[in-house]
Formats: structure tokens, C-alpha cells, sequence
């Protein structure tokens, strides 16, 4: 059964049951209104639907409709007139708090339960809690993933496309996945006339700017993202590897293994070894949207504020799923030390989150000082892995020398020079590489000058490593991943 059917089954049980009160829950007013036909057929209830634009009028009929100022007061003089009436509403707003509005929307339900009639409200609201004590809830889910296949294959045999092969289909489904019904088809249509057409590549690009359709959140920001080049990490690659077969399986197949979605890992160790740019490294390889949760942003002075900003930007971010959400040196966002009651409500509902969240949303975290980390971020079922990240080996140093010259420079180098300059480099980061390799690039780029391995070498000689900076906090890391978390290289 699909979660439309679903949705139908709930709603036709409601209004057989006579309740009084019906909250179809859904960003999807059309589709909920395909609910309610069924709905209507199948229990031979004509519903009277209200829109905005088109008054009251039967569900389903082509029939003008009919306006009036007050819907309440008009729904209470009518369902006294006959029983069983069934009133729906799809356009009904401010019912959030306590007013004028949801006194009269109490009267009519009250009267409902009387004369034997139902009231629907179709809305994506929170409805205030006088109210929603009278109601049955009913959740109309965004697509499922195997409707989002039959749409695409429908729009595939609609539009004659020949460029996006059967076996592709349940991977572009997921891809698509967040999208409202309308929004879906929107989706594909833009995608058949921008870039190289109706492709699983050019749907995943497309899939890449879900904001331009979900607007923005300011406490989580969309990262563009380019090609990628990371050296190393061989330990995370090899178990993203394994992960992304995972996160892109359907949901009857990772339910019949009583297996769930990878939720994520946390990433800690020595700044500048490639912690942030792992997030970017999946979002290019998975082909998913990058976007950067600022955990700090949803704080404010005012009282609830910061849950209600919270609770809006997951919201957001299931929203834009599947998706790779980047937290960047999570710990001075969950420190410790905070002891204001709002923020150790922030902490419990992210972690609440973290731990039960049902979206498809990597979540990939970065932290530098682990003792600032709060200790609940280590149970087991918020993060897939824990890893440490540790400096470059001379064998991944080497890597990283031959990958950033041949990006930057001219000048080829020889197995011996790379060498010379692994062995000079012991104790650089990837960072510390990168910006001596790039500080010789400059040199050709702005005076004209050939790069040369007697260059590169003064320059790394004269380049002070983070190690050499940071001893003691290193070794302090080091003891601490060997102890309690994966190897990000894979070195055992």
C-alpha cells in the first residue's frame, strides 16, 4: 500500500466513523484533494470543498462554486440541515494560536460531533492546541519513492525520452526524492530543457539547487560545490563506499534486513588534514546538494525562539533531502560549557534528531577539540563511524606533493624529487602542502617564473608544520583516536 492509499484508508475510516474533526496534515493541498475524491467514491459522502479561489463547491465537480464571507458560520447553518454532511477546507490559515478564528472553528466542530458531521482541515500549520485535542491527525507523506518512479516512467513515456535507461530509474527517484508531486514534475521538465536534457546526470545537477524551489534558511546555506580533489583518507572513501550502496537502496529492501538509511559520521582530528572537505568530496561522488548547518544561527534572545528556529531549519533541511548536511567544528556549536536552559534545549532536540530523524540526510561533522564535545554525541545511532584524522604518512604526503603540483604547476617532477619533499613535509598537514605548493604557483602566475623543484624545496623547508606549532595538542588527539574511533586513512 502506498502512503497516498495509506492516507485515503485513514481519512475514509475518519469520516465513517463520523469524527468531527479531520487534520490532513501535508504540504500537498492537490494531492489531498485527490484524497478526498477517492475518499468520496468510496464512501459515497459528497464533500463540500472550500478554496479560496473557488468558494465552497462538491469535490470532484465542475460545478461553480460558492463563496461566502464567513466559512465557519456557514458550514455551522448547514450541517444542521442534514446528517452526515462532510465539509472540507483546503485553503484555511491562522489557526496557530488562540483567536477569533479557532473559537469559531471549536463551535463548529462541537456542532459537528452533535448533528453527526465531519470537518476537514487540509493544512501543513501547526494547529493550536484547543483545537487539535478535538481532531484526528492524518499525515499526507510527500511521494514515496516507488511513486516517484511511476512518475518518472510515466513522464518518460509522455515525452518519448530515450536518454534515461530503465535501470537508472530507482537511482533518479531517489535523487528527486523531497519534492512535492507538483514540484516533481516541475522538476523533470526543467531538467528535459536545461543543460543535456532528461539525463540521470543533468536530473542530479538539477537536484543539486533544490533551493531554488525550497527558498532559504538562515541558519543552513547552500554550498556550491566544484571538482574535488582529496589525498588520502583512503579509510573514509573505502567505508563511503560501502554507505552510499546503502543510502541509495529503497526502503522495502533495507526494511526486509532491518537495516535503516547511514545517518552520518563524525569526523575529529588535526585541522587542515581534509575533515571539511569530506563533505564536499560525498556531495560530488553521491551527486547529492551540500548544505552547511549553522547550529549557532538559531539562537535568540527572545523566549522559544531558538527551538522554533531549530525545529524550522531541520524542517528545512528534510525538505531538501536527501541531501549531505556539513556541520563544521560542531563543538563550539554543542559545547559543553553552555549552561542556559535554551541552549541545552537545543542540544536535546538536535540530538533528538541525530538519533530518530527519518529523512535520507548525511550528516558529516568536524571537530578539532574533542573536549568540548559533548559526551551523548558518541552514543551509538547518532553517528554510522567515528573517525580520527590524523597527518599525512610520508606515503600519503607523496600523494598529496605529486596531486596539488600537477593541479598548480608546470613543472613535472620526478619519483625522487616527490620523495625529497615527502621526507622535508613530515609533520605538514594537507593544508601546510597545499599553500606551499600554491605559494610557488603564485610566483609562476604573477612574475612569470617556472616553477622548480629547488623552489619547492625552499619553500618547504622554510614552512613551519602544524605539528612543529602544536605538539602536545596533536599528541592528545593521537591518543585519543587510537583509543576511541576509526582510522579516516585506514593505517590501522
Amino acid at each position: 500500500m502506498s502512503d497516498f492509499q495509506r492516507t485515503v484508508h485513514e481519512i475514509t475510516a475518519c469520516v465513517n466513523s463520523r469524527a468531527p474533526l479531520i487534520v490532513v496534515m501535508t504540504d500537498e493541498r492537490d494531492r489531498a484533494e485527490s484524497a478526498l475524491k477517492v475518499v468520496s467514491a468510496n464512501t459515497k459522502i459528497p464533500i463540500e470543498y472550500d478554496t479560496a479561489l473557488s468558494g465552497f463547491k462538491r469535490i470532484g465537480s465542475n460545478d461553480e462554486g460558492k463563496k461566502v464571507d464567513d466559512p465557519f458560520l456557514y458550514v455551522s447553518e448547514e450541517i444542521v440541515k442534514r446528517s452526515g454532511a462532510v465539509y472540507a477546507f483546503g485553503d484555511i490559515r491562522g489557526l496557530e494560536t488562540d483567536n477569533e478564528l479557532v473559537e469559531k472553528a471549536i463551535g463548529v466542530v462541537r456542532l459537528a460531533a452533535d448533528c453527526g458531521a465531519t470537518l476537514i482541515l487540509v493544512t501543513n500549520e501547526t494547529i493550536y492546541e484547543g483545537l487539535a485535542r478535538l481532531a484526528i491527525f492524518v499525515k499526507l507523506s510527500l511521494p514515496s519513492k516507488k511513486e516517484r518512479e511511476g512518475m518518472i516512467r510515466d513522464f518518460i513515456a509522455d515525452n518519448q525520452i530515450k536518454t534515461l535507461p530503465p535501470e537508472k530509474v530507482s537511482q533518479a527517484a531517489v535523487v528527486l526524492g523531497g519534492y512535492t508531486a507538483l514540484q516533481l514534475k516541475t522538476v523533470m521538465n526543467y531538467a528535459l530543457n536545461t543543460g543535456d536534457g532528461f539525463t540521470y546526470e543533468n536530473l542530479c545537477v538539477v537536484a543539486m539547487r533544490k533551493d531554488m524551489i525550497f527558498g532559504k534558511n538562515p541558519a543552513v546555506k547552500h554550498i556550491h560545490v566544484r571538482d574535488v580533489h582529496v589525498a588520502g583518507m583512503e579509510g573514509v572513501k573505502e567505508w563511503l563506499l560501502k554507505k552510499q550502496k546503502i543510502f541509495f537502496s529503497p526502503d522495502e529492501e533495507l526494511s526486509a534486513k532491518y537495516i535503516t538509511p547511514p545517518r552520518g559520521a563524525l569526523m575529529v582530528g588535526v585541522p587542515g588534514c581534509g575533515k571539511s572537505l569530506t563533505a564536499r568530496l560525498i556531495s560530488c561522488e553521491w551527486h547529492l546538494p551540500l548544505y552547511r548547518f549553522d547550529i549557532g544561527a538559531v539562537f535568540s534572545e527572545s523566549v522559544g525562539a531558538s527551538e522554533a528556529n531549530l525545529r524550522r531549519a531541520l524542517d528545512y533541511i528534510g525538505s531538501v533531502s536527501p541531501c549531505i548536511v556539513w556541520i563544521d567544528e560542531i563543538e563550539k556549536e554543542l559545547a559543553v560549557g553552555r549552561d542556559n536552559e535554551a541552549a541545552q534545549r537545543i542540544l536535546g532536540a538536535f540530538l533528538f534528531w541525530l538519533q530518530e530523524n527519518a529523512d535520507r540526510v548525511f550528516l558529516l561533522a568536524t571537530a578539532n577539540d574533542l573536549t568540548k564535545l559533548p559526551p551523548e554525541l558518541f552514543r551509538k545511532g547518532r553517528f554510522d563511524e567515528v573517525f580520527f584524522v590524523d597527518l599525512p604518512s610520508q606515503y600519503e604526503r607523496r600523494c598529496a606533493i605529486n596531486m596539488f603540483a600537477k593541479l598548480s604547476l608546470t613543472v613535472h617532477l620526478t619519483d625522487e624529487e616527490i620523495d625529497a619533499l615527502a621526507k622535508i613535509s613530515e609533520g605538514f598537514s594537507y593544508a601546510d602542502i597545499e599553500w606551499a605548493i600554491k605559494t610557488v604557483a603564485e610566483e609562476e602566475f604573477t612574475l612569470g617564473m617556472c616553477g622548480s623543484y629547488t623552489r619547492l624545496d625552499s619553500v618547504f623547508q622554510r614552512t613551519v608544520g602544524i605539528l612543529s606549532r602544536n605538539r602536545e595538542y596533536i599528541e592528545t588527539l593521537r591518543k585519543w583516536g587510537k583509543e576511541s574511533a576509526a582510522s579516516a586513512s585506514g593505517r590501522k
